[in-house]
């Protein structure tokens, strides 16, 4: 189930941005801060990076992420490693590995929690929703002729609630 989300989130990111040109995934967006699609689009691969990089060291920290500009600039790469990232999950066989998350709230102190694979997966899915949230506002204020999915960006729960809710009604 997380598998098959997870792999769904990216699909959706991976459809949507293979709609944009560089010129709009790169663009400064006032309704972001001034920041770009890429730029979130970077954050939330770089998530992932950090989860297969803790996987392979037994150490998560998504504070250590490279912060590599060709993300948030070249699009083709990006969608390249896209699909270089599902195909990681989806070939992930020890989805129970445990793993330490490393967490840093202030300059000195760090704590080491302990996690898995798989609920780290199930964070990486709610995180990249989130970023997808944003990335939408960023493309209907400003590029209009872009399709969007109507559920990119929204949350499974909240669209069963909506589900629900039409039912019942």
């Amino acid at each position: 189930m997380t598998i098959n989300a997870s792999l769904s989130v990216l699909k959706q990111l991976h459809d949507l941005l293979a709609q944009l040109t560089t010129d709009e995934y790169t663009q400064k967006l006032p309704v972001l801060n001034e920041s770009s699609i890429g730029q979130h689009v970077r954050h939330t691969i770089e998530f992932f990076q950090c989860l297969f990089e803790g996987f392979s060291t037994g150490i998560i920290n998504y504070d250590a992420r490279k912060r590599n500009l060709l993300i948030e600039t070249n699009l083709g790469y990006t969608l390249q490693l896209i699909g270089e990232i599902a195909h990681s999950i989806h070939t992930t066989s020890d989805l129970y590995f445990p793993i330490q998350l490393k967490v840093n709230f202030d300059d000195d102190n760090f704590e080491l929690i302990e996690t898995n694979f798989l609920r780290e997966l199930v964070y990486m899915v709610e995180h990249s929703i989130h970023h997808f949230a944003l990335i939408r506002v960023g493309i209907q204020v400003n590029f209009k002729h872009i399709p969007i999915d109507s559920d990119f960006g929204v949350a499974y729960s909240t669209i069963r609630h909506k589900q629900e809710l039409s039912v019942s009604h």
